[in-house]
């Protein structure tokens, strides 16, 4: 998770207890009035709703950078840019090195032309993690992308991208 998204949660829980001390320091715990009740859940649910859906956002952005689109010799990740390699390397080790490294931060590297790179693969990596031991996605053949085949592990994905 990012620091900034760290940091305005910990705004929200700052904000909330300031606001509960506040609250009994300005004596409004003695009213009796079911009002403050409803007032009081609501405010604690934005927060938690808002923490939620910082995490979640969080996770689906991080979910989006670990898309790589895999052309012959050519892999474009959109935080590492063009990753070019030679035979010897597969798509797999090279798409392991890329995933590794990644730092999931804000900046973008150019986008590949279009026109000149034809791309045979998208891998969309639901899970990566132990240096891809736990490793679970999808490939989208761009020929047929209404036919994505699912992978659970490493050999699974290399043996669809051998295919």
């Amino acid at each position: 998770m990012k620091k900034s998204n760290i940091i305005i949660m910990l705004i929200l829980v700052i904000a909330s207890i300031f606001f509960l001390w506040l609250w009994y320091f300005l004596g409004l715990n003695f009213v009796d009035h079911p009002r403050d009740l409803v007032l009081s859940i609501i405010w604690w649910l934005v927060v938690i709703i808002a923490c939620v859906g910082i995490h979640f956002a969080e996770k689906l952005r991080q979910k989006n950078i670990r898309t790589s689109f895999l052309a012959p010799g050519l892999i474009y990740n959109s935080e590492a840019g063009i990753v070019r390699f030679q035979p010897p390397v597969t798509y797999v080790q090279q798409l392991q090195d890329i995933l590794d490294s990644l730092k999931y931060n804000f900046e973008r590297p150019d986008e590949p032309n279009q026109s000149r790179v034809r791309f045979k693969y998208i891998v969309r990596t639901d899970k990566f993690a132990d240096e891809g031991d736990k490793w679970t996605g999808e490939v989208v053949r761009v020929q047929y992308p209404d036919d994505p085949i699912p992978f659970n592990d490493r050999e699974e994905l290399t043996a669809i991208l051998a295919a």
